[in-house]
C-alpha cells in the first residue's frame, strides 16, 4: 500500500510551483559530546557524516595496538613462536602477565593486546617483528605513510605517553578502516573474552574486551579502547546495521563509551522515509532546487540512493528533521489534501 506521504508528495509534485518560501532544512545538530576532537563516518557512503578538529594530532594511547597489529600481520606468521624477554614482561600498565622465558604464538599475543589491551604482550611482538621497540615503530611509521595517515608518529607499540607519539582522529579513522578490512583483526575486535595458557606458577589468565559497547550498543564489532593520563579516553568503534556501517572515533574525552553511543545513534538516525522522498530532488551535483535544498543538505541527500532499504516492516520513530519536513509539505497542500 502506497503510504498517504508518498501520495501527498506525488500530488504536491503535480500541482504548479506555490510562490510560498520554503525552509532551507538541515541535518538535526549533533549530539553534545565531551570529545573535542572526533569524526564519524559512513563506510557505506564512504561520507563524513560529522568531525570537530579532526586533523588535530593528539595521545592516541593503546589505540595504538591497531597499528600494531597490522604490521605484526604483515610481517609474521599467525603459529610463529615468540620467547617473552625481561624488558617486555616488565612493559608496565595493562598486561596479560607474561612471564619472561615464556613461548607464545604470535596469535596468542594478539588476542592480548586487542582484547586485554595488553602492553607486555605488544612489546613481546614488537621485539619478535623488528628486533627492538626503535625498529618496530620504523616499520610502525612506514606502515602510516602507506596507509595516507599525514598526522601521525609513532615511538612505541603499546601506546603508553611518549613524546613524539601522536595522531588525529582522522588518521585513526584510517586506521580503523584498514583494521575492518583484515578478517584477523576484525575478528580479534570483536571478541568479547579470551581465556590464555596457563602462567608457570599455575594461574589462571583470561580477559574480557575493554570495549564496553560490545554486545551493549546493537551494531558494533570493535575496534580498540585507549586511555593514558595525557591522552585521556581515546575510542575507535564499528558498528553495522540495518545494511550500513559507521566507523567512530573519539579523542581526549572523559567518557569514549557515551560519547561514541551518541555518535552512532546519530548516524544511524541520519536517513528515513522522507529523506529517500526527497532525494531525487537533490539530483545531481549542481542540480536540483536549491531554493528548497542547500548544497550541504544536497550532498547529504546525494548519498540516500545509494543506501540500502531498511525492512518496510521495521517499526521506526520520525526524526525531528521528518517531521519539520512532513509538516512543511503539508502546508503547502490545497485544503483537499488534507482530507481524509
Amino acid at each position: 500500500m502506497i503510504s498517504s506521504l508518498a501520495v501527498a508528495i506525488a500530488l504536491v509534485a503535480s500541482l504548479p510551483t506555490p510562490h510560498v518560501p520554503i525552509e532551507v532544512f538541515s541535518q538535526d545538530p549533533l549530539p553534545t559530546i565531551e570529545a573535542p576532537s572526533y569524526v564519524l563516518f559512513d563506510v557505506t557512503g564512504d561520507m563524513t557524516l560529522a568531525s570537530q578538529a579532526a586533523d588535530e594530532p593528539r595521545p592516541m594511547a593503546s589505540v595504538t595496538k591497531l597499528m600494531t597489529a597490522l604490521v605484526v600481520l604483515d610481517n609474521t606468521e599467525l603459529g610463529d613462536p615468540v620467547v617473552i624477554s625481561d624488558s617486555a614482561a616488565d612493559t608496565g600498565e595493562a598486561e596479560v602477565g607474561l612471564v619472561a622465558g615464556e613461548t607464545w604464538t604470535v596469535w596468542e599475543l594478539l588476542n592480548a593486546i586487542i582484547v586485554r589491551s595488553g602492553n607486555d604482550a605488544a612489546t613481546a611482538l614488537a621485539e619478535h617483528v623488528g628486533g627492538s621497540v626503535a625498529g618496530f615503530a620504523d616499520l610502525m611509521n612506514a606502515k602510516a605513510a602507506e596507509l595516507g595517515m599525514t598526522s601521525s608518529h609513532f615511538v612505541n607499540p603499546h601506546g603508553l605517553d611518549a613524546d613524539g607519539h601522536f595522531s588525529s582522529a582522522n588518521d585513526l579513522l584510517t586506521l580503523g578502516l584498514a583494521a575492518l578490512d583484515d578478517p584477523v583483526l576484525a575478528r580479534l575486535a570483536r571478541t568479547r573474552v579470551v581465556k590464555f595458557r596457563t602462567a608457570p606458577n599455575g594461574a589462571v589468565r583470561r580477559a574480557v574486551n575493554t570495549n564496553e559497547l560490545l554486545g551493549a550498543f546493537e551494531g558494533v564489532a570493535g575496534l580498540k579502547t585507549g586511555f593514558t593520563s595525557k591522552a585521556g579516553r581515546v575510542l575507535v568503534s564499528a558498528a553495522a546495521r540495518d545494511g550500513r556501517t559507521l566507523v567512530a572515533v573519539v579523542m581526549g574525552t572523559e567518557d569514549h563509551f557515551a560519547d561514541t553511543r551518541e555518535l552512532l545513534a546519530y548516524g544511524f538516525d541520519m536517513f528515513g522515509l522522507v529523506d529517500r522522498l526527497l532525494a531525487p530532488l537533490a539530483g545531481e551535483q549542481g542540480g536540483g532546487i536549491p531554493a528548497a535544498i542547500d548544497q550541504a543538505e544536497a550532498a547529504r541527500l546525494r548519498l540516500v540512493p545509494e543506501l540500502p532499504l531498511v525492512d518496510a516492516t521495521a517499526q521506526r520513530r520520525r526524526t525531528p528533521l521528518e517531521d519539520r519536513i512532513y509538516e512543511a509539505i503539508v502546508s503547502l497542500m490545497p485544503p483537499i489534501l488534507e482530507a481524509p
